[in-house]
């Protein structure tokens, strides 16, 4: 279990890449014109929010060290193939990015779930 824990963590990244990429003057994604500040702020805060998530789901399933390392390579992984993606299939490599992201965020809520109903004593 503890595999699908980590392979949702790593998943996790994208949403934020995709966030952060839609924030950026691309080609591929956008006008080419600069965002605005609220929308970069945004882009942080999912940024943060998504790193935090990450890491703790991670943790969780994998110890600190181990956790935090995949985290690390996961962003400069899955980065990289979304550039590359980015730059082939612009409309659905935001659109695949978004969905796995989004599957991987909902795998480390259910493993910090998991952890907590452990924890408690419930499972």
């Amino acid at each position: 279990m503890n595999e699908l824990f980590s392979a949702s963590a790593a998943l996790a990244s994208l949403i934020a890449l995709t966030r952060w990429a839609r924030t950026v003057p691309t080609r591929a994604w956008g006008d080419g014109t600069a965002p605005t500040t609220a929308a970069s702020r945004r882009a942080w805060v999912v940024v943060l929010a998504t790193l935090a998530l990450q890491a703790l789901a991670a943790t969780a399933a994998a110890g600190l060290a181990a956790g935090l390392a995949l985290v690390v390579a996961a962003w400069m992984a899955l980065g990289w193939l979304l550039v590359l993606a980015m730059n082939q299939w612009p409309a659905p490599s935001l659109r695949w990015g978004q969905r796995l992201g989004a599957l991987g965020g909902a795998g480390c809520v259910l493993a910090l779930v998991g952890q907590l109903l452990r924890a408690w004593g419930v499972a």
